[in-house]
């Protein structure tokens, strides 16, 4: 009997769609009085809609700007100076103010740059304070679809110290398993570097690393989006070592935007390695506005 109710369910919703798809009028049909229709907006041209169905950069004119700030907690382990046998555990927070901006040249190509300046940091731990890593980037558009691909590159120096500066490339990859699921990898929400999965440090002797990053993301509500990213591996192609999702750390960072009104997200995230939990997390809150 339950089979059988589906079944008629589903037939009467296919003849209400194919009626509905014979009575409605079609899109490319021109007006009856016979005047041109304006030509349509491509879904990249300006922000708006679900935030997991956006392009992967930000489509042509459209400019959108990031804020944020962050609390990074670290937490640390002195080992014993004799006579002392036990050792002590100590902790430091700093604080971190996360600027961006990103402006659409093409439908296809997106540049701009991202700031980070370190605002709070009384214990000395974290260095440079006042001062951040610079990004300068740009990120093409590859396809958009069920499958989106975009390629990005960037600069970045620290200004607090001049000899940490590298270049990063990578991918946003985004692939829809549902219509409002997808399985992502690099950074698939503009503005901002599109992905960062080589590493190449200018510093003499530097690391050069290739990470492999993944993430899961779902468009909860239409205004509620949800996001998991982690790391499944990197991999060291000098001056560095290998690391291994579980066998050698367990990041995660997991967050939330909320699209307040048009063209302004906000939201939140967590960061954290659970191999070794609590040691050094991230809390951030986010601030982003696009319009075109």
């Amino acid at each position: 009997m339950t089979r059988l109710k589906i079944l008629v369910g589903a037939t009467l919703l296919c003849v209400a769609s194919i009626a509905s798809a014979q009575d409605a009028p079609d899109p490319a049909a021109p007006p009856p009085d016979g005047t041109t229709p304006p030509a349509a907006t491509t879904a990249a041209a300006a922000p708006g809609g679900e935030i997991i169905s956006e392009p992967l950069t930000l489509g042509k004119s459209v400019l959108g700007i990031t804020a944020g700030f962050e609390i990074a907690r670290l937490t640390f382990t002195i080992p014993p100076i004799p006579p002392a046998t036990t050792p002590m555990t100590s902790s430091a927070t700093a604080e971190e103010l996360l600027l961006g901006a990103g402006y659409g040249v093409n439908e296809k190509l997106e540049i701009g740059a991202t700031y980070a300046i370190d605002v709070h940091d009384p214990s000395g731990t974290f260095p440079n304070s006042g001062k951040g890593p610079l990004a300068i980037y740009a990120g093409y558009s590859l396809m958009a679809g069920k499958l989106s691909i975009a390629a990005g590159a960037d600069f970045t120096i620290d200004l607090g110290n001049t000899d940490a500066k590298a270049i990063n490339a990578g991918l946003a990859v985004r692939y829809m398993v549902a219509p409002k699921i997808a399985i992502v990898t690099g950074n698939p929400v503009p503005p901002g570097p599109v992905g960062q999965h080589l590493s190449i440090s200018l510093a003499s002797n530097g690391p050069i690393t290739l990470a492999i990053p993944v993430g899961v993301e779902l468009q909860a509500s239409p205004q509620a989006f949800l996001y998991l990213n982690t790391e499944l591996a990197s991999f060291s192609i000098s001056n560095s070592s290998n690391a291994f999702l579980f066998s050698d750390f367990i990041p995660i960072d997991v967050g939330l935007l909320y699209r307040a009104g048009p063209g302004l997200d906000v939201g939140a995230h967590f960061a954290d390695n659970l191999k070794s939990a609590g040691d050094f997390y991230v809390f951030g809150v986010m601030l982003r506005y696009m319009k075109g």
